[in-house]
């Protein structure tokens, strides 16, 4: 308590020096970016803004909680959810007009094409609580060179079904190609990409019923947990918190899970042959999207939002970090050359075009039920680190959070 205290004096302030406060989170080479477009409003408004650039699940995600219950939040925050800051979040509808010149209506369609959970968070609050930013995709990347070592290729026009895939990894592992077939970033949200291609998830696909604990559910735990016994993957990353990036950039591991706001990072410091394949299936084809939302807690940072995510500045930002810019009139302004990174888009939007959203929305953007999900985030990452260290089997760690979960539903109702 006592260095929350100490943090939030400090960020007081800087407060005081600064006309507007920005909080954000680096992904991969955005910080640049982000700064010149900065300055441009610096110039263009006459307005100061200092950038806190923190690390996001060490000291972001909980120095701005501390901030914003405290009654002291930045004026703006990039984040990668808004339901936790519904509470303290300015409402955008009143200014929209006023600092884009567009129609309300037009404004919220417009920034609601690849995020429609965010038009239905705004139909059930009856308040817009951040602004959608850029879109993404989970993503397998692959090392090129280490499958030829392996003999390996994988299909182009299909995926994988799930044994082909650990078949795939086992002869990974046995060629000596590589220490390790796969990483997997350590992540909830990243976790149940997984349990979507096994047919199961958090939420039923209507959202009315945990399904944690289903046989498809637990199954999908049990492949990821075997994947660790066979050291196929580093138990170190999701026992200890390892950064899972260095497996895969240092040729350790032969793929990585993580998602597409990576391909900036990976085009620039990556030295071998590269790629992505489509997501392996079970049951059925599964590939999920996420993104960024920038959240404003008052009139000033919503200025400076609505700034940052104008045509001119969006599409820079998008165009040279390789993301989908999330607004509709922008779908074809952002022109990618690089053929490597076209190849991986490729092989992405076939995959999203052809895959099933299932219970995505319930479990992680629906407004009556991700919030039980967002709140619970660290209780169903250690209900999968308790079945990865062997503490409990992926039934008893599942069914056990399926209790939890359906308690706190029960509570929130």
């Amino acid at each position: 308590m006592k260095k929350v205290l100490v943090a939030l004096l400090v960020l007081a302030t800087v407060f005081v020096m600064a006309d507007v406060v920005l909080m954000w989170f680096t992904d991969g080479p955005d910080f640049d970016i982000m700064q010149s477009q900065i300055a441009k409003f610096e110039k263009t408004e006459g307005e100061k803004v200092v950038v806190l650039n923190l690390p996001y699940y060490l000291e972001y995600k909980p120095k701005l909680a501390a901030m914003a219950k405290a009654g002291s939040p930045p004026d703006v925050a990039r984040e990668t959810d808004i339901l936790p800051w519904v509470e303290y979040a300015v409402d955008l509808k009143p200014l929209i007009e006023k600092y884009t010149g567009m129609k309300f209506e037009e404004w919220l369609d417009n920034v609601s094409f690849y995020k429609p959970a965010f038009k239905k968070i705004y139909e059930k609050l009856g308040k817009v609580v951040g602004i959608p930013y850029t879109s993404d995709a989970h993503a397998i990347f692959y090392n090129k060179e280490i499958f030829k070592k392996a003999g390996i290729e994988p299909p182009k026009d299909k995926p994988w079904t799930i044994d082909e895939w650990y078949a795939a990894m086992k002869k990974i592992k046995q060629s000596g190609a590589a220490r390790y077939a796969l990483v997997y970033d350590f992540s909830p949200y990243r976790f149940s990409n997984l349990l979507y291609v096994f047919g199961g998830g958090i939420w039923d696909p209507n959202g009315k019923e945990i399904t944690i604990d289903s046989t498809e559910s637990i199954e999908a735990l049990e492949f990821f947990v075997k994947l660790h016994d066979e050291d196929l993957m580093p138990k170190a990353v999701w026992l200890t918190g390892d950064a899972p990036a260095k497996y895969f950039q240092n040729g350790m591991a032969a793929m990585y899970v993580s998602g597409i706001w990576m391909l900036a990072q990976f085009r620039e410091q990556l030295k071998f042959d590269w790629g992505a394949i489509m997501w392996p299936y079970k049951r059925q084809r599964a590939v999920m999207t996420g993104g960024k939302y920038i959240v404003p807690f008052t009139e000033k940072g919503a200025k400076l939002a609505l700034f940052l995510t104008n045509q001119e500045n969006l599409a820079e930002f998008a165009g040279k970090l390789f993301l989908i810019p999330d607004r509709k009139d922008l779908a074809d302004k952002v022109v990618i050359t690089d053929p490597v990174i076209n190849e991986i888009y490729a092989i992405v939007m076939k995959d999203l075009n052809e895959s099933g959203r299932g219970s995505l929305v319930a479990d992680w953007y629906d407004p009556d039920t991700a919030a039980i999900v967002q709140k619970n985030r660290s209780v169903i990452t250690d209900a999968i680190k308790s079945a990865v260290a062997k503490e409990k089997t992926p039934a008893q760690a599942f069914r056990e959070l399926a209790k939890f979960l359906r308690e706190e539903a029960a509570k929130s109702k």
